[in-house]
């Protein structure tokens, strides 16, 4: 019963009840994320791993997305959360990791990253610390 309650809740949550019934298969991709999503956190794992989660998907999937991500972290959970979206790793992550090459080249907090290098955004710290020259 719990487990249920807490699927519809899940499925309220990001607009899928209606949904309930039909195969994955015939979602657009915005829905096949939420309903990944879904899977990936109805048994409130400790540690979430994500996955540039919302790539390819609507302003509204990704704003329900977001907000659904930061109250499972208010509440414990710890998302370990990968994007190529400075905006959104500057909105979501209280800790990041900038890589390059496989390796850690920078780590710390959003603002005290672009405190260390003078600069305004994520995106600017990212380009200064792994070039401007583009990456096939």
């Amino acid at each position: 019963k719990q487990l249920t309650g807490e699927v519809q809740y899940w499925l309220d949550r990001f607009n899928l009840s209606a949904k309930k019934k039909k195969r994955v298969k015939t979602f657009s991709g915005g829905m096949k994320r939420r309903v990944n999503l879904i899977a990936a956190i109805l048994h409130r794992p400790k540690v979430l791993f994500l996955d540039e989660p919302t790539v390819g998907i609507d302003v509204q999937s990704k704003k329900v997305i977001h907000e659904s991500l930061q109250e499972l972290n208010k509440g414990g959970m710890t998302m370990i959360y990968t994007s190529h979206q400075m905006e959104e790793a500057e909105a979501l992550c209280s800790d990041l990791s900038i890589i390059d090459r496989g390796e850690i080249i920078a780590q710390g907090h959003p603002a005290g990253l672009k405190d260390r290098n003078g600069l305004d955004s994520l995106e600017d710290v990212f380009i200064s610390l792994t070039g401007k020259n583009l990456r096939d």
